[in-house]
């Protein structure tokens, strides 16, 4: 990424969010005349699919792996992926390295040999106080894990949006 290049950017959102969080983002990049796709992860946004109908972590990646692998083969791109979207762009590094030029994880999991989204999984599950108001879906039963999860306004505004007007988190 030299100085006065434009580069194309692919943003992906973290968990219980979709593209729309990208908005100021995608605004100032391409302001600067930077290409920019915002992508929703697979029930998420306006995915039409349904967080039921998924089964693993590559079902819930499946948008971006399907961009990655519609870009032109000498296309490279800056992945961006914030919290929960770590994940995703890691996995995305490891089967289209030739097509990224460089990957941005903000405030983001970073998983590699030792940390897999297992032991993430079971970490944040560990930390039950930051769970707060956060509603856990059983799919496939209580004894198994959550399928999904709802952020409650609670947990939003202590640890998402404690950063913004309060009239925004109220």
């Amino acid at each position: 990424m030299e100085k006065g290049n434009k580069n194309h950017f692919v943003l992906v959102h973290g968990a219980c969010h979709g593209a729309w969080c990208w908005y100021k983002v995608v605004t100032i990049l391409r302001s600067e005349g930077h290409k920019v796709s915002v992508l929703d992860m697979a029930a998420s946004g306006i995915n039409p699919k349904h967080v039921e109908d998924l089964n693993s972590m590559a079902d819930y990646n499946e948008p971006l792996m399907e961009f990655m692998n519609s870009l032109p083969q000498q296309e490279r791109v800056v992945l961006v992926g914030h919290s929960m979207g770590g994940i995703n762009i890691s996995l995305a590094m490891e089967k289209f390295p030739h097509k990224i030029v460089v990957a941005v994880f903000v405030t983001a999991f970073m998983p590699g040999p030792d940390l897999n989204f297992v032991a993430l999984s079971q970490q944040y599950n560990q930390q039950v106080e930051s769970h707060m108001d956060t509603e856990f879906v059983y799919n496939n039963g209580l004894e198994k894990c959550p399928t999904s999860l709802v952020f409650g306004p609670k947990v939003l505004a202590t640890n998402f949006y404690q950063l913004s007007p309060p009239e925004l988190t109220s």
